[in-house]
This record gives C-alpha cells, sequence and structure tokens, in this order.
C-alpha cells in the first residue's frame, strides 16, 4: 500500500462517528472512491491495481466491519459485471456496487448440492418478455442488505451437467424474492434466499444464455486471495495477545514463541496474497496461485483458531474474564467454517491437484 492511500483510508475510517456500522463505513468509502479503488472510474472506482483493492480489503477487516460482504460485493459481484457484463449492465450495477449504496449476494449454493456448482435446481424458464425464475439458494452472509443477487439457474438440459446454466443479475427487492435468516454458531446468520416466479428481463441475464458455468468459477476465482481469512487470523491473534497479558498466569515463554509462531505464519501467507493480486493482470488472477493463496490463508487462521481453543481456553484462568472468553470463543466458533465458507477447501484441493508441478516439487 502507498503511504498516500493508507493515510487516506485511515482518515476516513477514523472519522466514522462512533457506533458506525459496515453499511456506514462502505458509504463514506465509497464517496471517496476508496471501496471499489480498482474499478474504471466511469464505474465509480479510481482505475487502481488489485494491489490497492487489496490494501481497502485489508482495512475493512481489520476494523472488523462485515468484510465478506466488501468482497462478495466489490470482487463477486461486480468483477464479474465489470467483465463478462454488458455496457448497460456496468452502468446500471457498478456505480451503486462501488458507491457503497448497494451491496450484493453471490447465490450459487444450494441444500444438497456442498460445494458442487453444477448440481443446481434453481431454474429459469423463458417466458413471453423474459424469464420466470423459481428455486431457492443458501449459506448467504448480509443477504439482507443485498439489493442485488448474482443467481445461477438451470436454463436447460444441456450435453453434459455443466451445460445449460446461466447466471442472472436480479434486484433481490423483486416480487417473489424471499430472504430467511438462518442461524449459526458464531455472529450474523446465514440467509437462504428464495425465489417464487420472479419474473426478469431478458438483459438480466449475464454472459451467454446456458453457458455460464465458466462465469461461476469465475465469480468464485474473483473471491480468492485470502485477506479475508488472514483479517480474521490477525484479529483473533491480537485477541490472544490481550488475553496473554492480561492474565499473568498465561504470560510463559511456551506461550510467547508460540503466538510468534503463529505470527509468523500469517505473515507468510500475506506474503503470498499479496503476490497474488501483485502478479494479476487487470481481472485476470492466476487460479493455481489464487487457489494457493487462498488455502494457505485459511490455514495459517485456523491455526490461530485451534491454538486458541487448545490452548488458552483450557486455562482455568482465563474464565474469570467473561470479556477476554467471548472474544477469544468467537475464534474456535468461526474458525472451523473457514474449511466450507466462500471457496470450500475441496474446490481449493481440486483446482491445485491440476498443478502440473505437483510430483515433481
Amino acid at each position: 500500500m502507498t503511504p498516500d492511500l493508507d493515510g487516506e483510508l485511515r482518515r476516513v475510517l477514523d472519522a466514522l462517528p462512533a457506533g458506525a456500522g459496515a453499511r456506514d463505513a462502505y458509504r463514506a468509502l465509497g464517496a471517496k472512491r476508496l471501496l471499489a479503488v480498482h474499478y474504471p472510474r466511469e464505474y465509480g472506482g479510481r482505475g487502481g491495481t488489485a494491489e490497492e483493492y487489496a490494501a481497502v480489503a485489508e482495512a475493512i477487516g481489520l476494523r472488523q466491519f462485515a468484510d465478506e460482504v466488501h468482497l462478495v460485493t466489490i470482487q463477486g459481484v461486480g468483477c464479474t459485471i465489470l467483465r463478462y457484463g454488458t455496457e448497460e449492465q456496468r452502468a446500471r450495477w457498478l456505480p451503486a456496487l462501488a458507491s457503497g449504496r448497494t451491496q450484493a449476494s453471490l447465490l450459487l449454493s444450494e441444500k444438497g448440492a456442498g460445494s458442487d456448482a453444477a448440481a443446481i435446481t434453481t431454474a429459469a424458464r423463458r417466458t413471453g418478455t423474459g424469464w420466470s425464475l423459481t428455486g431457492e439458494k443458501c449459506w448467504s452472509l448480509h443477504a439482507d442488505w443485498s439489493g442485488l443477487g448474482l443467481v445461477s439457474a438451470r436454463t436447460s438440459q444441456g450435453a453434459n451437467r455443466y451445460a445449460g446454466i446461466t447466471l442472472f443479475l436480479v434486484d433481490l427487492s423483486a416480487p417473489g424474492v424471499m430472504v430467511t435468516p438462518t442461524p449459526r454458531a458464531m455472529g450474523e446468520p446465514y440467509f437462504v434466499v428464495g425465489f417464487d416466479e420472479v419474473e426478469l428481463d431478458e438483459d438480466a441475464v449475464l454472459g451467454t444464455v446456458d453457458r455460464g458455468f465458466p462465469l461461476v468459477t469465475a465469480a468464485a476465482g474473483f473471491e480468492r486471495a485470502g485477506f479475508d481469512y488472514l483479517s480474521r487470523g490477525r484479529v483473533w491473534l491480537h485477541a490472544a495477545e490481550q488475553t496473554v497479558t492480561a492474565v499473568p498466569e498465561l504470560d510463559t515463554e511456551r506461550r510467547r514463541a508460540a503466538m510468534t509462531r503463529l505470527e509468523y505464519e500469517l505473515a507468510g501467507a500475506r506474503a503470498l496474497a499479496q503476490e497474488t493480486v501483485a502478479t494479476a493482470e487487470g481481472l485476470d488472477f492466476d487460479y493455481l496461485r489464487s487457489a494457493y493463496s487462498k488455502y494457505t490463508c485459511g490455514e495459517a487462521a485456523q491455526a490461530v483458531a485451534r491454538w486458541i481453543g487448545e490452548d488458552l481456553l483450557s486455562e482455568p484462568a482465563v474464565h474469570g474474564r467473561p470479556d477476554l472468553v467471548r472474544r477469544l470463543r468467537a475464534a474456535v466458533l468461526e474458525g472451523p467454517e473457514l474449511s466450507i465458507s466462500g471457496n470450500a477447501v475441496d474446490l481449493l484441493l481440486d483446482t491445485l491437484s491440476l498443478d502440473p508441478r505437483l510430483g515433481e516439487l
């Protein structure tokens, strides 16, 4: 991050009023064209680099301003529109996303399909004026904030299971859209988003009808790098360090060494994530490097959560401080989810298996 960008981010975020939330931060950053700094200027950005976007993502994550919303809105959905959308679609949606006025959800997952993005039952059928969308998507965070959904649907029975899938841009305020919370162990709920014969115009189609599966994988790829996982790991490690400092019985040479090891593991993962964005060609991220980066960042963050659960929370001395216990338990409860959130570990490993260098290293 350049000193100028770092200073500007700090000034904007430091100026937020007490009690400001994520959406306040997004609007403040968007007003300064910082939320999607790598978008072209005509779409609300600054024409910056992926590295500058990563700096913004880190700043949001370390302030704990729901960085997954920023990631999905600006990268998962916004970059897919930027890369594959029509000029009309870009002009309609990207300035609203970049300004922070509108958030978006990537609605690809379904119950019973796991991480298999081709095993979907949500369907869209042609009507006289466009399309009618029916089905249900799940495991979406903060979908209640979203004004836009990028939705995968089956539009025909193709020659194989990957054919016949189309992506749609859906206004989530439209009649027939239902957003229902599903509680989770820690943090904000997931949401199920249902579609009951939602009417869509022809211009809701993103890309080519029946040939949307490559765009599904591209949308997932735009999310990769791992800065969201890194932010969690760094926040959790900071909570652990504060706990060790606050409870003298815990401040041992062994624990200090463990925290140093975890700090270096996070730093190594961050270096890989930085290289991933530094070597991107515009919107083109190397798919293998991105998968390695996301996997490594997730492993580093989970190592922090695992150590907290196995070491700090096993100590009776901690439990006299409910404020500390609450922060530590947040890591233990959310840590396992990093294996299945966003780009699930099995998808990342499947991608890594394509690396021709495996077996030669």
